[in-house]
């Protein structure tokens, strides 16, 4: 019993070394996968240096300085690896890496394929060798299709085979097929913090924000030691616009990572819509102290002009950012500042440009086409905030509030028309002469008006219990009907007046005067038509005409139009 209990002592503390040498050796490989390319070969340089027989830790470290592109050291750890243990692949992978580096296709394809045969059923064989056809900059995606699909002809539950597939399909812009092959790498292996985190990158990109933060957090869930996941947090959070939840990422990758100049910028500009402006423009003076590349300096200067109200220094700041930066490096935001800016500076034209240049990165954002559509509505280019509004109801903005600013765009654009309607008629019957042109321009002011009683018709339609809609309707038709033959405005201004009487009359007051004074207006008018066909029910309208005047100075008791009203009939009020 002595005896077997020492034996099990012994096999637990061989499997403890085991498992412990394994964790060490997985670490470097997570630096790897994590691009953290120093802290990986420091892990390797220092594993071999208590274990120089370390065939694997040997070609990692291979690996780490090809991917520091650091070739002749990467070629050395391989052909020692090789010396240690002749029969082991991996030397090979790597050899075979370095020959296509080097444009030896013919000896590359030999070193994989000696490789290949040396472990035939390992499907790590398969997936290191796939994997390094795509993971430096030069790439060999024919080789890697083809090990990749004798790989998974061995073993498809093999999950780093699916993983190093989707790498490939994205390479190859096939992103769906990419999105499938990280779903089937954690379904295999649902431990896989590595296949959360890719899966979230390239829901990132699809933005298919939702699903992307899901699964980025599922990789921290799984593994909060790993680094790169922090940025790709950051970079999310900073997509959708929480930025204090993109700064707190961007802390930690920055607390754990090799900080790249391209990170501290990102960090910049996460700093600074967190409204931290100190911090943000020191961050970058010291990035500036490393990198000749001012034109970021610029960046944010021009952003916190817009913020702190230096419009004109903002413009003058954002035009050197243009003129200086990588045009492929611009985003999003550069180009909504400097049209504020722009706009701020009076110059609109140049402004609309920029709000488009904005959208050629990022169709998706609604706030975008609001304040592009705003823009166009101060210049009376009606139409053209029609066009991104529906735009912005495309991609899921709410239908009531954009409907309803879509009918106004319409009735403004109508009234353009009405306008010039009016003063062509008034023309023409001061000077008895015909303008031809008269009835196209009257035909456009119907075609936006109807347009315009169109679009508040769906806002009705959506929400029966908003009144602007209604008394919107009741203005169109109005206009549409001047004579006031039809029941369309007045059935409109009824309905809202269902919906504005039993609620605040203080706060509704105004809406509620306009409703009764067209209500007035038009019984009044169906009175006149009816005097002589029907004078009982003549009178009865006008009776019903004097009590909406009447409940107009209820409201209002200086309201002009209605005593001018009883004035003229010569009674009271």
């Amino acid at each position: 019993m002595i005896k077997s209990g020492l034996f099990s002592l012994i096999v637990f503390l061989f499997s403890v070394i085991v498992c412990s040498g394994q964790q060490k050796i997985n670490q470097g490989v997570f630096y790897l996968n994590d691009l953290q390319y120093q802290k990986a070969r420091n892990f390797f340089i220092d594993q071999l240096k208590t274990s120089p027989a370390d065939v694997r830790s040997s070609c990692s470290l291979g690996d780490t300085y090809l991917a520091l592109q650091i070739r002749d050291s990467a070629k050395l750890c391989y052909q020692k690896a090789q010396s240690l243990d002749p029969k082991s692949p991996f030397p090979l992978i790597g050899l075979g890496r370095i020959a296509f580096v080097e444009d030896d296709v013919p000896a590359e394809l030999d070193y994989f394929e000696r490789a290949r045969k040396m472990d035939r059923k390992n499907p790590e064989v398969y997936c290191e060798i796939a994997k390094g056809c795509i993971s430096l900059t030069k790439k060999d995606t024919t080789t890697a299709s083809k090990f990749l699909s004798l790989g998974l002809e061995l073993n498809t539950n093999y999950a780093p085979l699916h993983i190093v597939f989707g790498d490939y399909e994205l390479l190859c812009h096939r992103h769906g097929s990419a999105t499938n092959a990280y779903q089937r790498a954690y379904y295999y292996d649902p431990n896989s913090a590595l296949a959360y985190r890719k899966l979230g990158v390239i829901h990132t990109y699809a933005r298919a924000y939702r699903d992307a933060l899901n699964a980025l957090v599922k990789s921290v869930e799984l593994n909060n030691d790993q680094i790169l996941v922090y940025k790709n947090l950051g970079d999310l959070y900073y997509l959708i616009g929480k930025y204090p939840e993109a700064e707190k990422n961007y802390q930690i990758y920055m607390s754990r990572a090799e900080i790249t100049y391209e990170d501290r910028e990102r960090y910049a500009i996460i700093l600074f819509f967190n409204k931290r402006y100190p911090e943000a423009a020191k961050l970058l003076e010291d990035t500036l102290n490393h990198k000749l590349d001012v034109s970021v300096l610029f960046r944010i200067r021009g952003y916190i002009a817009y913020e702190t109200g230096e419009y004109s220094k903002g413009v003058e700041y954002m035009s050197k950012f243009f003129k200086l930066h990588d045009p492929e490096k611009n985003i999003v935001s550069d180009y909504i500042y400097y049209s504020r800016l722009l706009q701020k500076a009076g110059k609109d034209t140049l402004a609309i440009r920029n709000y488009n240049k904005a959208l050629a990165l990022d169709s998706t954002k609604t706030d975008i086409y609001d304040e592009l559509a705003k823009l166009y509505t101060s210049n009376k280019m009606h139409l053209d905030a029609v066009a991104n509004y529906k735009k912005m109801i495309a991609i899921g903005a709410d239908k009531v509030s954009t409907y309803f600013m879509i009918g106004k765009e319409y009735s403004y654009a109508g009234e353009i028309y009405r306008q010039k309607y009016d003063s062509l008629y008034a023309l023409q019957r001061s000077n008895n002469i015909p303008f031809t042109d008269s009835t196209s321009v009257n035909n456009l002011k119907r075609l936006y008006f109807q347009m315009a009683d169109s679009a508040f018709l769906i806002v009705t339609a959506l929400n029966l219990k908003y009144a602007g809609g209604f008394i919107w309707r009741g203005r169109l038709n109005a206009l549409l009907d001047p004579e006031a033959e039809k029941t369309d405005a007045k059935e409109a201004y009824e309905k809202a007046l269902g919906i504005l009487e039993p609620g605040d009359v203080n706060k509704n007051r105004r809406s509620m005067i306009e409703c009764y004074r067209y209500l007035g207006s038009y019984y009044f008018l169906s009175s006149e038509r009816l005097f002589k066909a029907d004078i009982k029910q003549s009178e009865a309208l006008k009776a019903t005409s004097i009590d909406y005047f009447r409940k107009i100075l209820k409201l209002d008791p200086n309201d002009t139009q209605a005593l001018d009203v009883f004035k003229k009939l010569k009674i009271a009020p």
